[in-house]
């Protein structure tokens, strides 16, 4: 039966997602960045958490799309979950912030209690660096956090109540001569399913998500394509190179970019080509914590730069290595 209705549902399940999600459009992008950006302050909506630091003090770390699955073959997070538990404990010890840029659980794919009972060893680091260091954006494939209910049904057993899993975070950082606006956000916006009213949310958190697990359809994501992905990060970029001394970090797409490219050429990150050198740097992208080899990538903020960070093994041990930096104050003077 489960075969038959795979036979008859694919084709058009895969024909909705290209349709409303699969491809961004550069106006709805930039639509709903510059709503959440600009409900920040209100203090009424509370889709966005403002953190207040200045630079001496700011310590973060911002990683993004770990996947967490049930440890099968189709669990792109298992093999990178020891990089990654190790990256949050030294961290934790440093006294970092974490910041956890959503697509954390895989739920487009699996159940959520079977993820949650298969992964207590990464939850338990991450609730390490509650209450006062720990923040939690949801994603496309978290969407589920966007709901309250569902945040206290399903993660009150690992994670201090009440968590609240916001869309966006704004840190405003403090300069000398200056300030600085970092936002953070996982980087769907403008995603026709997953970036909706609070009906469409619901729809695609449980309905549309258990379908496709059940089903095991998977439609095409920015972490699949290349093309699309590359698309999506100069869509990001480019909104950010809109505003005034803003910068914007994202996951999303799989794709770590530091500085919208512009200052080392890395492959990767070159999201531009050649026009780099005119380019406002003022987009990153933390990648991922699901890479095939076990390694994961960050962005790290600490001691007046702003980093793109890998962890990977080194004769069976995890360690930091260090892919970009810049200084801050240097950073805020090409914004």
């Amino acid at each position: 039966m489960k075969k038959l209705l795979q036979y008859i549902f694919k084709s058009p399940l895969v024909w909705l997602a290209n349709k409303f999600s699969a491809a961004p459009k550069k106006d709805k992008v930039f639509d709903s960045l510059s709503n959440l950006f600009l409900s920040a302050p209100i203090e009424s909506d509370r889709r966005v958490k403002l953190i207040d630091t200045n630079l001496k003090d700011a310590r973060f770390i911002v990683f993004s799309d770990q996947h967490k699955g049930d440890k099968s073959a189709a669990d792109d997070f298992a093999n990178n979950e020891e990089n990654y538990v190790a990256a949050l404990n030294y961290y934790n010890k440093e006294k970092f912030t974490f910041i956890n840029l959503g697509d954390s659980e895989e739920l487009w794919k699996f159940n959520p209690l079977k993820i949650l009972s298969l992964n207590e060893k990464s939850f338990a680091v991450e609730a390490k660096f509650q209450p006062n260091r720990f923040y939690k954006t949801f994603g496309n494939h978290d969407l589920v956090w966007k709901n309250k209910a569902d945040v206290f049904l399903f993660l009150r057993k690992y994670f201090k109540m009440p968590l609240i899993i916001n869309e966006g975070i704004v840190i405003k950082v403090k300069t000398e001569k200056t300030s600085l606006n970092i936002f953070l956000t996982h980087g769907h916006q403008g995603d026709a399913m997953s970036d909706n009213n609070w009906f469409s949310t619901w729809l695609v958190a449980h309905i549309w998500m258990p379908v496709q697990r059940f089903l095991e359809v998977n439609v095409n994501t920015p972490s699949k394509d290349f093309s699309l992905r590359n698309k999506h990060n100069i869509m990001m970029s480019d909104w950010s190179a809109l505003q005034e001394k803003l910068i914007l970090i994202t996951g999303h797409t799989h794709s770590p970019v530091f500085a919208s490219g512009r200052y080392l050429d890395h492959p990767s990150n070159n999201i531009y080509g050649e026009q780099v050198k005119n380019i406002k740097p003022s987009y990153f992208n933390t990648g991922c914590c699901c890479f095939d080899d076990g390694d994961i990538t960050g962005i790290e903020i600490d001691n007046g730069f702003i980093r793109l960070i890998k962890w990977h093994k080194e004769n069976a041990i995890s360690k930091k290595m260090i892919l970009e930096e810049i200084e801050i104050n240097t950073l805020i003077n090409d914004l």
